[in-house]
């Protein structure tokens, strides 16, 4: 979906098992640009299936809260059919390993606006509760604002190569820095909403379809990774010379925490 303003939304449509792996992917053409995720890494990401029939395939990305509830991005589940979507958890590999779950509910932001953006965030609660395990652990949420300058870790099953829309099947990383709302603001000639954030990547790298939902992470003062970030949009096309946007967890912590009770 493109956005008034030239915003990309980051939802996936490849389908499990067309993804195309190839050896030829050159290193810049990566989550776009990343590269795969160290083993052990990112152990609270979670892969959002779509499921029809026999097909099944990686839409969205998101972040494991509790025992029974996802952080992912609102257009993710926004007007969804929750039994034809499932959760995976565990893997790095999108065609193997991990375990499912089904969905109880999903919560998508009660102001979200699809046509502007607007208050993109959402929850998904499952059916039982998450097994945890050391491929399988919940993340923290930082509720206060990061400083700018500060450099974050994007995760994300989303494209590889935009022209192409070639998938990965191992989960991707790459880094980003914070940025200033007002800086990102002259840099993509839009406005941003309360509650957005702004990271900037290497030129030619960044977030693409998929990555929606996912989680934008750093070290705190005593070296814990948390999240800072949803991803949810790009100027359209990925990985072109822009920021890229997530909303704040800060911005919405106390809604967070008021549907995860």
């Amino acid at each position: 979906m493109f956005l008034h303003f030239g915003i990309l939304l980051l939802l996936s449509q490849g389908l499990l098992g067309e993804v195309d792996v190839s050896e030829a992917i050159d290193g810049d053409s990566r989550i776009i640009g990343g590269q795969d995720a160290t083993p052990g890494t990112a152990n609270y990401q979670v892969s959002i299936r779509s499921h029809i029939g026999n097909k099944d395939w990686h839409s969205c990305g998101g972040s494991i809260l509790n025992e029974e509830y996802v952080l992912t991005a609102a257009h993710c589940i926004y007007q969804e059919n929750m039994k034809e979507m499932s959760i995976i958890v565990g893997t790095h590999m999108i065609n193997k390993g991990g375990d499912r779950y089904k969905i109880k509910k999903l919560i998508p932001h009660e102001k979200y606006s699809r046509q502007t953006l607007k208050n993109d965030i959402g929850i998904v609660q499952i059916q039982g509760k998450f097994k945890y395990s050391d491929k399988v652990q919940p993340i923290e949420l930082l509720n206060e604002m990061v400083p700018i300058g500060k450099k974050c870790l994007l995760t994300g099953w989303g494209l590889i190569n935009y022209t192409k829309q070639t998938s990965p099947n191992n989960l991707q990383m790459l880094e980003y820095e914070t940025i200033s709302n007002d800086a990102c603001s002259k840099r993509i000639k839009s406005s941003l909403y309360a509650g957005q954030l702004c990271a900037k990547r290497p030129n030619h790298k960044g977030a693409c379809s998929g990555d929606s939902g996912g989680p934008l992470v750093i070290q705190d003062d005593k070296n814990k990774t948390v999240q800072i970030g949803v991803a949810s949009g790009v100027v359209n096309p990925c990985a072109s010379n822009y920021p890229d946007l997530f909303d704040s967890v800060h911005s919405f912590y106390d809604w967070i925490q008021s549907n995860i009770k």
